[in-house]
């Protein structure tokens, strides 16, 4: 396991060991008896029903993204074909030769391929960004398909966060350096609230951080275009935080953040735009939902990406 960390971290310099240990953390906690049974009972999964090929193409933001539809694809019954991103195609062969070697019969349901135009399949599943949906919408328009395109995440304080949650924030921000579609990309926050105090709760990852030579690439870069342009901002040393209004997608080391006076007709405003472009809205007691602070990297089993049912999808 310390070998493959290793050769995944030289691969992609992106990822750090951190990022690959809070990814098999987090599977490690979620991948429980108890959590398997209640997952699959809850989706009342057919038996006997017709095994199909099913065509997996793999992003490679973080550490092993595709874990879970490598999940849902082999508990259904089915037979996989993974295309693995080159920037992530270490970690998954390696826990793959692990399942094998304790399931067979597994052997021969798994299979990695690099040319996805010598495969027969039955459907497909594909995550990537809004410019490769295109491609994948026109290339797949004859097969059974699940596409997930960009997505970002929000928090929303109401300036009664104490410091855990607002240490637990921070970390929702800057786990796998904020490359996640569940990061929070963007910040609401109360009119006059002082968004120093979620600066002041960051120290905990700047080392992290500022050893991840293509993060502080990007730091440097907008701090130093954001200062020619004499635009105002507020940063320390690894984060800026700009306000932008009606913006979602902020850049990587950039936070947006809008200030709010009526909660109401924020909480309006935000159901409307989430299915289109927000993935987690982390919160305490704002709406039905939510995701409570520190807590965007840990989805539970159910908690499908996009809102789309991966196993209804294979049913």
């Amino acid at each position: 396991m310390k070998k493959v960390i290793q050769k995944t971290i030289i691969k992609n310099n992106w990822f750090q060991i951190e990022d690959l240990l809070l990814s098999i953390e987090q599977w490690g906690l979620t991948l429980t008896k108890e959590n398997l049974e209640y997952w699959i009972n809850k989706e009342y999964l057919k038996k006997n029903k017709k095994i199909k090929n099913v065509l997996v193409i793999m992003p490679g933001n973080i550490p092993i993204a595709g874990f879970h539809d490598f999940l849902c694809v082999l508990i259904s019954g089915h037979n996989i074909i993974i295309k693995l991103s080159q920037k992530d195609n270490v970690m998954l062969p390696f826990l793959c030769n692990i399942i094998k070697q304790e399931n067979i019969t597994l052997k021969y349901r798994i299979k990695f391929t690099k040319n996805i135009f010598k495969e027969k399949y039955d459907c497909v599943i594909a995550t990537g960004n809004n410019n490769t949906a295109r491609y994948f919408e026109y290339y797949f328009r004859n097969k059974h398909l699940l596409l997930r395109k960009n997505r970002t995440s929000i928090g929303v304080l109401r300036g009664n966060e104490n410091d855990e949650d607002l240490i637990s924030l921070n970390k929702d921000i800057l786990s796998y350096s904020g490359r996640g579609c569940r990061n929070v990309g963007k910040i609401f926050i109360p009119y006059k609230y002082n968004i120093n105090s979620i600066f002041e709760k960051s120290f905990l990852y700047q080392n992290i951080l500022k050893k991840n030579k293509k993060y502080m690439d990007n730091y440097k870069y907008y701090l130093s275009i954001y200062n020619m342009n004499r635009v105002n901002i507020k940063n320390n040393s690894f984060m800026i935080f700009l306000e932008k209004k009606n913006h979602y997608y902020s850049p990587i080391s950039v936070i947006y953040y809008e200030y709010y006076k009526d909660l109401k007709k924020l909480r309006d405003n935000i159901m409307n735009d989430k299915k289109e472009y927000i993935q987690c809205i982390v919160s305490k007691n704002f709406l039905k939902g939510e995701t409570s602070f520190g807590k965007t990297q840990y989805p539970k089993l159910d908690d499908y990406a996009d809102g789309m049912n991966t196993i209804k999808f294979l049913s």
